[in-house]
């Protein structure tokens, strides 16, 4: 398995092109299933890890495709014209896929693909969608090999 924190890290600052106000939070699944929309600072986003897949690729070694969800929270706010907020939050999601796609999380990793995305929630005040991402990575659980023989070593049990 591999760790996600990376990701976090990596969405945190805002994108230089991003035209508007970035995520006052970018977190992970603990923080996402503390969430609470009345205390929440909007927009927002979490990465939540969301299946692992393995297909046995040799001896000590897995192929392994892990998919994430980004979850992106703004504001549903009453706008002048329809369709908005809509827009706003395509702008979020495409810039978050601007720095997912073709990025590796890390080395020998293959770079991250996203696979689309779905609504999780509209509310009167908030609206929460999921976009699916993944990536491969080749797992192998070689141990280093040991040190040259160079003779034995003769170790005494007994108290001297």
């Amino acid at each position: 398995m591999l760790s996600l924190k990376p990701l976090i890290l990596h969405l945190t600052p805002k994108p230089a092109a991003f035209d508007g106000l970035w995520f006052r939070q970018v977190a992970g699944a603990a923080e996402y299933a503390r969430l609470r929309p009345e205390a929440l600072p909007l927009p927002a986003c979490w990465i939540v890890r969301a299946a692992d897949q393995v297909h046995h690729a040799g001896e000590r070694a897995e192929d392994c495709r892990f998919a994430f969800d980004v979850v992106i929270a703004i504001e549903n706010a009453r706008t002048h014209a329809q369709g908005d907020t809509d827009d706003a939050l395509l702008r979020y999601r495409q810039a978050v896929k601007d720095l997912l796609l073709g990025w590796e999380i890390e080395p020998d990793v293959r770079p991250i693909q996203w696979e689309g995305g779905r609504v999780l929630e509209y509310t009167d005040g908030d609206l929460y969608w999921a976009d699916r991402y993944a990536f491969n990575a080749l797992i192998t659980h070689y141990l280093p090999d040991p040190p040259n023989y160079s003779g034995l070593t003769y170790v005494s049990t007994l108290p001297e």
